[in-house]
């Protein structure tokens, strides 16, 4: 690929990944707020309404961290690319 393409999916890649740190932090942020909830209830129906809400925001928060892996995989292959094209167009013939 040409080196504008691969800085393209540079630019499309860190984009994405940065909203995906958003997304995690606020889903965080509310899987804390519950687990605070959770410590705080008085009654087993709360107690037990805001366990299961943690629960799912963990389960989100693992999918969201295998997004963000697999970007950051893609990220590093487009970078060690974007290197070599770079390297390709200011060799001295």
């Amino acid at each position: 690929m040409s080196l504008a393409n691969e800085a393209g999916y540079l630019y499309v890649l860190s984009k994405e990944l940065a909203t995906l740190n958003k997304e995690m932090k606020r889903v965080s942020k509310k899987a804390q707020k519950h687990l605070d909830k959770h410590s705080q209830a008085t009654t087993p129906e709360k107690r037990q309404k805001h366990q299961q809400k943690h629960t799912t925001k963990i389960q989100k928060i693992k999918k969201l961290l295998e997004e963000h892996n697999q970007i950051l995989a893609k990220l590093r292959n487009h970078q060690i690319a974007f290197a070599h094209q770079l390297q390709n167009e200011h060799k001295v013939k």
